[in-house]
């Protein structure tokens, strides 16, 4: 009976063995004729570019926009990122009424992700994130975006954050991610488990009421109030804030269901700086950034980020902007440092706006709710502070 037993164990294994060799001939087979790699990388760059247009067209990549949201001077930010999340939940509903399998696999990957990520380091992150906003009128996302638009600053804000990931991997990231957060932890809970509602209930009512109060702001306050006018500069026209955020949330869908992953875009950062790692004596250095180094879906995150830069150029050339005047932008100063603190806070929160506050909070991750809450309090409370240390309420010393 025991030698049947061990038998029947055996040939277990040798099957479980064959069909794990089959399904790397299959995926190796797949990589071979590149045809699935190719579909990938020109979805992955067409959904960049969407993505640049509209944040262009929804000028929230304005370095006076973004300040004077946090200031409550202005609300263009927060309509389109109201536009955003609820879209994105709806979409998300889509893809559980079509492949459930399918938004499990994307969910538990997120929350994967962020298994070593404590709540002290998704709110200081966060923070960090929301001081560089103010510093560099972007968030990590609309470097990019400022970048594709001619900003020459903008190129300052890049380099911050390539200094702040690798300043991340070089001197934080061992540290800080060497445990694992308990799966107890409210961080990595989810909103339905704690209410026991079903997910696709919670997300239809959650995306239904963002994309309503969206509206009703721009019903109080039209967008076309908020442009901006620098003075001896034509109006910078663009589109509505809370139809840009329906549009970028809406590509949720596609990375979800062409991808099998979350939308963000601070990690096209990483994924940059990586590439060193082909050196070999900088690989030796840093090891912790190879693992961003090679693979299709490091290339999809980098591609996504060069087509937002592309989107971005076509908007702002398309309207006679480029290069766009530097008064839309930061100082020198401010982008460089602004730029730090927003990769540094991204790699310590596990995203940026896009990651954690569109996806996160999509996913109804508790963690990501802190993050978010993180990102705007934080840059609430700095631009406040500085306005009533300096008196400069405008933001033209930065």
């Amino acid at each position: 009976m025991a030698d049947d037993q061990i038998i029947n164990r055996n040939r277990r294994t040798n099957d479980e063995s064959n069909s794990i060799e089959k399904s790397n001939k299959t995926k190796n087979a797949k990589s071979s004729n590149g045809l699935t790699d190719l579909v990938q990388i020109v979805s992955v760059s067409g959904l960049g570019i969407a993505f640049g247009v509209l944040m262009n067209k929804a000028n929230v990549y304005l370095a006076p926009v973004i300040r004077d949201q946090m200031l409550f001077q202005r609300f263009t930010m927060i309509k389109m990122f109201l536009g955003a999340v609820g879209a994105s939940m709806l979409s998300s509903c889509i893809v559980i009424i079509v492949s459930e399998s399918t938004y499990r696999t994307v969910c538990n990957s997120f929350i994967h992700r962020n298994n070593r990520i404590h709540g002290s380091h998704l709110l200081m992150g966060g923070a960090l994130i929301g001081v560089g906003m103010v510093l560099a009128g972007s968030c990590p996302g609309t470097v990019f975006v400022q970048m594709g638009s001619g900003l020459q600053n903008s190129f300052l804000t890049c380099l911050g954050a390539i200094c702040g990931v690798l300043f991340y991997y070089g001197f934080l990231s061992s540290r800080l991610t060497k445990d694992e957060v308990p799966k107890s932890s409210i961080v990595l809970q989810q909103l339905p488990e704690l209410m026991g509602v079903k997910r696709i209930y919670l997300n239809l009512m959650f995306g239904s009421i963002f994309i309503g109060t969206a509206f009703a702001l721009e019903h109080f306050i039209p967008y076309k109030n908020d442009f901006i006018t620098p003075k001896g500069l034509r109006t910078l026209v663009g589109w509505s804030p809370v139809l840009c955020g329906i549009g970028i949330g809406s590509l949720q869908l596609f990375f979800m269901m062409l991808f099998k992953k979350s939308l963000g875009i601070s990690t096209g950062f990483t994924v940059l700086v990586a590439q060193l790692c082909r050196v070999k004596s900088f690989k030796k250095l840093i090891p912790s950034l190879e693992p961003f180094t090679y693979g299709v879906q490091n290339s999809l995150a980098l591609l996504f980020a060069f087509g937002a830069i592309g989107g971005s150029f076509i908007s702002t050339f398309s309207a006679n902007q480029f290069p766009l005047n530097e008064q839309y932008g930061a100082g020198a100063l401010s982008s460089f440092f602004g730029g730090f603190l927003l990769s540094l806070g991204a790699r310590c929160a596990g995203g940026c706006t896009s990651g954690q506050g569109i996806s996160g909070v999509t996913h109804l991750l508790v963690g990501s709710l802190i993050a978010t809450a993180g990102m705007f309090g934080g840059g609430m409370l700095f631009a406040a502070g500085y306005g009533l240390i300096t008196k400069d309420w405008l933001f033209r010393a930065l």
